[in-house]
C-alpha cells in the first residue's frame, strides 16, 4: 500500500468518530505550480496570498521561511493554511493552527531523525498533535530500522485517537511493525479497533490484544480502562 493511501485511509476511517479539522489529511496527488517557499522534495505547492488579508499573509509567510529555514517540510503548513481559508476558518485561528504545526514538524524532525522524509515528518507531527511524545515516536523508528515508519505512524495515531491507551497502542504498533508484512498487519489491527471502538474505549482495547494474539504476537501490556476515558484529539483548529 502506498503511503498517500495509508494516509487517506486513516483520514477515512477517523471520520467514524472524530470530527474532521485541519489534521485532515489532503490528497496527496493534486499538483500544482512551484513557488519559492516551497519544499523542493515533492511536488510544490503555491502559497495564494491572495485569499488572506495582508497581515495574515504576511504572518504566514513568515512561519514558512522559518520553517524551511529549520529544514522543515513547508507543504503541510501551506495546506493548513490553504484548507483554512476554504473553510473560512478565522485568520488568527490559521495562523495558530499553522504555528502549532510547525512546532510539532519540529519535534517529529527530532525524534525521528533528520533524514526522515516529508510523508514521515508529517505523519509524525499528526502524531504529536494527537498527544504522542518523542518516546512513541522514537520507539516507532527503533521497530523500523531503516524502512519507512509512515504506515506505522498513521496507525498509532487512529489507535489513540480511537482511545487506546498511548502505552498500549506504542507497544502494539513496535511489536507488529517488526514482522514482515507488517503494513499490511499494521492496517488490519487499525481497521479492527476501529470497528470496536464504537463501542467504548475498553472494547477498542480488548480489540487490540485479541487482534495481536490472532497474528501471533505478544500482546501489549494491560491498562486499565474506564467507561469515561476519552480519546485524545489533535487540538481544534
Amino acid at each position: 500500500m502506498s503511503v498517500s493511501a495509508a494516509l487517506l485511509l486513516v483520514a477515512q476511517l477517523a471520520t467514524a468518530t472524530v470530527p474532521v479539522g485541519t489534521d485532515t489529511i489532503l490528497a496527496a496527488n493534486s499538483r500544482v505550480q512551484p513557488t519559492p517557499l516551497a519544499v523542493a522534495r515533492r511536488d510544490q505547492v503555491v502559497f495564494d496570498a491572495s485569499r488572506f488579508d495582508s497581515l495574515t499573509a504576511s504572518a504566514l509567510r513568515a512561519l514558512f521561511e522559518d520553517a524551511a529555514a529549520m529544514g522543515l517540510p513547508v507543504r503541510p503548513l501551506i495546506n493548513r493554511a490553504l484548507e483554512g481559508s476554504a473553510r473560512r476558518i478565522p485568520s488568527d485561528r490559521i495562523v495558530r493552527v499553522v504555528r502549532e504545526h510547525a512546532i510539532a514538524l519540529q519535534e517529529a524532525k527530532r525524534a525521528l531523525g533528520d533524514r526522515s522524509t516529508e510523508d514521515e515528518l508529517e505523519a509524525g507531527a499528526i502524531a504529536v498533535r494527537a498527544g504522542l511524545n518523542d518516546d512513541a515516536l522514537e520507539t516507532v523508528r527503533a521497530s523500523r530500522a531503516k524502512s519507512p515508519v509512515v504506515v506505522p505512524l498513521v496507525v498509532l495515531t487512529d489507535l489513540v485517537r480511537r482511545g487506546v491507551p498511548v502505552g498500549n497502542a506504542r507497544d502494539a504498533v513496535a511489536t507488529l511493525a517488526r514482522n514482515p508484512r507488517s503494513d499490511d498487519v499494521l492496517l488490519g489491527l487499525q481497521v479492527t479497533v476501529a470497528k470496536n471502538a464504537q463501542r467504548g474505549p475498553g472494547m477498542a482495547l480488548d480489540a487490540l490484544n485479541r487482534y495481536i494474539r490472532s497474528v501471533g504476537a505478544s500482546p501489549a501490556p494491560a491498562a486499565p480502562a474506564t467507561s469515561d476515558r476519552k480519546p485524545v484529539r489533535p487540538p481544534e483548529s
